[in-house]
């Protein structure tokens, strides 16, 4: 089968894997769909080291069909299923995180399409240590949702998250979204579901073409270019006015947007930082202390994120479908991440 597989840092090719082969606890998912996300980007242009042992297929935010499945996996399962992965391919099953049942969070877990072998394939194996241990490592697809629109409930659950779990979003309180990409669009889209009375959403003067009207879609009732604004601070604050703002996303993750975040967020309010950055903070936290902030590290979702945001797409109260610029072909994959890259897409969806 055709794989995208990335060979080392920055190397990446469309060539031929093995088909897995599943033992009698594992099950074997046909990938009907799956998404480039933000953080594949590093792997493909060589901003980062491969974490896993190379080579490895890419592709976590995958969804597909059971097609196989070993004779001891539970009746739960069956052939013809329609899933979608969280991309846990592996955890330890004995630390404080995996305890409470968070194997999202195990500091040893395996992330498929990033550690292991992922979803930009025809083919991916779910292995029945993982299933007997982790019993939601896979979620059925409601019916109404599509492939394409499963891809992205790992961003969603992402949003879910940050707002409503972290952030502990209360209904009218004004949250201020830093980037536009698909965490910032689905942390737009939840905030707007939790009641937020006002939602900001801070980009760049690029992302005016197609991702602040994606944003406005979802819930954004301002959009502000950060390199357009003299001053993005006193901007955001006076779009808030008096109410002040009581949660800021971070879903850019750059020092120069933590420390404007700081700023920004009225005292006892709440920072929540998804995106990420290898450059130093070198700014003042005194801030945090100051004004009695609650700052949270963000990696991922849990079980309850995925379960109360499958029920929001289930009822129609989250709509998938806009954030989906295009969908392509695997082999097409190279245009994918180049559309990505170039802030042209908020979503693109490769279909083997």
């Amino acid at each position: 089968m055709k794989a995208v597989v990335l060979c080392g840092r920055g190397k990446v090719e469309y060539r031929e894997v093995e088909k897995p082969q599943i033992g009698e606890r594992d099950l074997l998912i046909e990938v009907k769909a799956c998404g480039i996300c933000g953080s594949d980007l590093h792997f493909f242009y060589g901003g980062m080291e491969p974490i896993g042992e190379v080579p490895l297929v890419m592709g976590h935010e995958f969804a597909g069909i059971i097609v196989e499945k070993g004779k001891e996996v539970e009746d739960y399962w069956q052939i013809g299923d329609r899933v979608v992965s969280d991309n846990t391919g592996g955890a330890c099953g004995r630390c404080a995180s995996c305890a409470r049942g968070n194997f999202v969070a195990c500091e040893q877990r395996q992330t498929m399409g990033i550690t292991m072998d992922g979803g930009f394939t025809k083919y991916v194996k779910i292995p029945g240590s993982l299933l007997e241990m982790y019993k939601n490592c896979l979620w059925k697809i409601p019916e109404n949702l599509s492939f394409e629109e499963a891809t992205l409930m790992d961003p969603a659950a992402n949003g879910y998250n940050a707002v409503v779990q972290q952030g502990n979003l209360k209904s009218g309180e004004i949250v201020v979204v830093f980037g536009v990409g698909a965490l910032g669009l689905m942390s737009i889209a939840q905030a707007s579901i939790a009641g937020a009375s006002k939602i900001i959403a801070v980009g760049m003067k690029a992302d005016r073409k197609r991702r602040e009207k994606i944003a406005r879609k979802y819930g954004a009732d301002e959009f502000f270019a950060s390199d357009e604004e003299e001053n993005i601070v006193e901007k955001v604050k006076e779009a808030a006015r008096e109410d002040g703002v009581a949660l800021v996303v971070d879903a850019a993750g750059v020092p120069a947007l933590t420390s404007a975040a700081i700023q920004i967020v009225r005292s006892e309010g709440s920072i929540v930082r998804i995106g990420m950055s290898n450059k130093t903070y070198e700014d003042s936290l005194d801030g945090f202390s100051l004004k009695n902030i609650r700052f949270s590290g963000h990696m991922g979702y849990n079980q309850e994120s995925w379960r109360n945001t499958l029920a929001l797409a289930k009822t129609e109260k989250l709509n998938l479908k806009p954030i989906i610029t295009c969908i392509l072909p695997l082999e097409e994959y190279q245009q994918g991440f180049d559309m990505t890259k170039n802030q042209e897409a908020s979503k693109v969806v490769l279909v083997p």
